[in-house]
């Protein structure tokens, strides 16, 4: 089993999207013909106020203006233990399945 760390949040795509309709240094068209948005994902030793462990940038050329635009933030997974049920939540599954109609 890999020892990873998992991180969740999101992107502003409206951001994103803005961003792709202007002269952007991070933006370019591969050889395929498809275009690619480069990033640059800072992963901080200790969360910032908001709890984020991770942010996304695009990743711009430093001398141009368009350097620094922050486009989302990651937090930490951290997975919840399953709750462990106990006999009066099984009785109270077993008076609700008795109320079914088939």
């Amino acid at each position: 089993m890999a020892n990873g760390k998992l991180f969740t949040g999101s992107i502003s795509l409206t951001k994103l999207l803005a961003e792709a309709k202007k002269p952007h240094s991070a933006f370019y068209t591969g050889k395929d013909s498809n275009k690619y948005c480069n990033i640059k994902i800072w992963v901080n030793d200790e969360p910032d106020q908001f709890g984020n462990h991770v942010s996304i940038q695009l990743n711009g050329k430093k001398d141009t203006e368009d350097y620094k635009v922050y486009l989302g933030n990651l937090k930490s997974f951290e997975q919840k233990e399953p709750e462990q049920f106990n006999q009066n939540d099984a009785k109270e599954i077993a008076d609700i399945e008795d109320d079914l109609p088939f």
